[in-house]
């Protein structure tokens, strides 16, 4: 619970022999660079310094795929992460109140992800949120195109961001078939009319 609050002087007494550690973890939280230089300088056991390597490592292949990625590291971060055990993460976006979604590594089998079975990496993406976090979206505009027209000039405007709607078959009234089909402008030649 100390941990979960961030609370240093709480760990300091609930955690014995641990709290110098452990409050030194706690300190190391920030930017990856400075957080992975706080973590190199510890004397950790072997099982948790195997896991900063993995850490270390991780951040380091981040690093070199995306090198514009901000990557904040928070050694003692575990809420809503109780079944991986090993590297976790949290997926954010600027401007967005919460986590767009979180995963890490976790074993197969057994509860709580805690199995005998193989090692495996996942995540979930909350789709909720990652829906706040896009644009707005903006329909394209409806490009009505009558049979025949040159397929090129149709084309050059779907590269413009019209949607295009074939016809099918000759119509005398381009502009009255364009409007029952919701478009919003008509191809004549390689030039479009906007409807009114």
């Amino acid at each position: 619970r100390a941990l979960d609050h961030k609370d240093s002087a709480a760990v300091a007494a609930a955690a014995g022999k641990a709290a110098t550690v452990l409050q030194k973890l706690l300190g190391a939280a920030g930017g990856a660079a400075s957080a992975l230089k706080a973590l190199a300088a510890l004397d950790l056991a072997p099982e948790a310094a195997a896991e900063r390597a993995r850490l270390m490592a991780v951040a380091e292949q981040l690093h070199k795929a995306m090198p514009s990625l901000a990557i904040t590291i928070d050694p003692v971060e575990n809420r809503g992460f109780e079944y991986h055990t090993g590297v976790s993460f949290s997926f954010f976006a600027r401007g967005v109140g919460s986590e767009l979604g979180r995963g890490g590594r976790y074993r197969t089998g057994g509860e709580n992800g805690k199995g005998s079975g193989e090692a495996a990496t996942g995540f979930t993406l909350y789709t909720d949120t990652v829906l706040e976090a896009m644009p707005p979206h903006r329909a394209a505009p409806r490009l009505y195109v009558p049979a025949g027209c040159d397929a090129a000039a149709a084309a050059r405007w779907r590269k413009e961001g019209y949607v295009t709607v074939a016809g099918l078959a000759p119509i005398k009234n381009a502009e009255a078939e364009a409007r029952r089909l919701g478009c919003s402008h008509v191809l004549s030649g390689e030039k479009i009319v906007t409807l009114r």
